[in-house]
């Protein structure tokens, strides 16, 4: 993929970038003077391959001045054998630019500003976005999260009971999600000696994890009788970003919609918490702290989009959903722990930051089975 995109990219001319720059600078005179381009480091694509993301920059000339601008190119990749309702399907993002749903999202919550797509024939699709800077930075206080939270919770209450028809939406993205971490499941299963996983499942941990696993259908079903709603379901801190509307109105932007569909209420901020927890963007031992102010903020927003149900089956589907992803990421992550670092002589020489993430793994895994734990409960209590 980096060769042939590399190659497009020595393409793009001042002809292609200046209707771009000019709806970024809001001029429909600027004139660009110079640009370059660099790859920024990105995810995975919702978790599989297939995503690249640039940043272009250069100066313009507008109204006898220059200044500066930025682009964010993200680059989507076909994959084969991706119906759009899948929870993976690699053209989602540009298709739902496309829609101008975004340019329209209830409450506090936002995307950022596209300013075209182009398919690149039927084997890519590029989004041409603007740039989002964080107001606060990269490290937010815990309060901010619950005002995140609150944002995901008014956009959720928005579409409760309505998700739209659009095709492009998944329809069921916590249960494909798992079928597509099968095989890391599996190969977890027969590695339980590998240091990597005695390491991220200390104990009886990897017992646990497999266990539900083997029962994962008694949430899974359950969280499908549940009240459904659009989900962004990858709203953790990395792809969320702190900035002020007019008047000076806190919003959040969310970035990387590969996976928005239908999901149960409740199921949104398990990326906020359980993600954000596994990249270290807050310390495992502020896990309870974050999951309450999390929790508190997302039934606040539901309470402003109209919604006066009980909070106990928006922590059902929260802790249960919680539960069934912190399998699916072991899933993943599995595969590149076992299969990259086949001999376990390697483990002891790798850098103490890559240590550190499997530390963390065990940490936050210690307070999902406390989730899990209250999923059950509740499975058993409510009607």
């Amino acid at each position: 993929m980096d060769q042939q995109v590399n190659a497009q990219l020595e393409q793009i001319d001042q002809e292609t970038l200046t209707p771009l720059v000019r709806r970024v600078l809001a001029s429909e005179t600027a004139t660009i003077l110079d640009w370059s381009h660099q790859q920024l480091a990105g995810g995975w694509g919702g978790g599989v391959g297939g995503t690249a993301l640039y940043r272009f920059s250069g100066r313009a000339h507008d109204r006898s001045t220059t200044v500066p601008w930025t682009l964010i190119l993200k680059v989507l990749q076909a994959r084969a054998d991706e119906p759009p309702s899948d929870s993976h399907y690699w053209k989602r993002e540009a298709e739902a630019y496309q829609s101008g749903w975004f340019d329209h999202l209830p409450g506090g919550l936002r995307a950022p500003r596209c300013l075209g797509v182009t398919d690149q024939s039927d084997q890519a699709s590029w989004i041409w976005l603007e740039e989002v800077v964080d107001a606060i930075g990269p490290h937010w206080p815990l309060e901010r999260y619950g005002l995140a939270a609150r944002h995901l919770g008014q956009f959720n209450g928005t579409y409760l009971d309505a998700v739209p028809s659009w095709p492009w939406l998944s329809t069921a993205f916590i249960r494909t999600d798992l079928d597509h971490a099968a095989p890391g499941i599996a190969r977890l299963a027969t590695s339980l000696a590998h240091p990597f996983v005695r390491r991220m499942l200390p104990g009886a941990s990897s017992d646990k994890v497999l266990q539900l696993w083997q029962t994962r259908e008694i949430l899974l079903t359950r969280l499908e009788r549940l009240p459904h709603t659009v989900c962004h379901f990858d709203a953790f801190r990395g792809n969320l970003f702190a900035q002020h509307g007019s008047g000076g109105r806190e919003q959040t932007v969310a970035i990387d919609w590969a996976f928005v569909g239908s999901g149960p209420v409740g199921a949104e901020i398990v990326a906020l918490v359980w993600v954000t927890l596994l990249f270290m963007a807050v310390e495992a031992t502020k896990a309870r702290d974050l999951d309450t102010l999390v929790f508190e903020g997302y039934l606040d927003g539901l309470r402003d989009a109209g919604w006066h149900g009980a909070p106990e089956q928006i922590r059902l589907a929260y802790t249960a959903a919680t539960a069934l992803r912190r399998v699916s990421s072991l899933g993943h992550f599995a595969l590149l722990a076992i299969d990259e670092h086949q001999d376990p002589a390697v483990v002891p020489s790798l850098a103490p930051e890559h240590l550190a993430f499997f530390d963390n793994l065990a940490e936050i895994g210690d307070f999902v089975e406390h989730l899990t734990e209250e999923a059950h409960v509740l499975l058993d209590t409510l009607p």
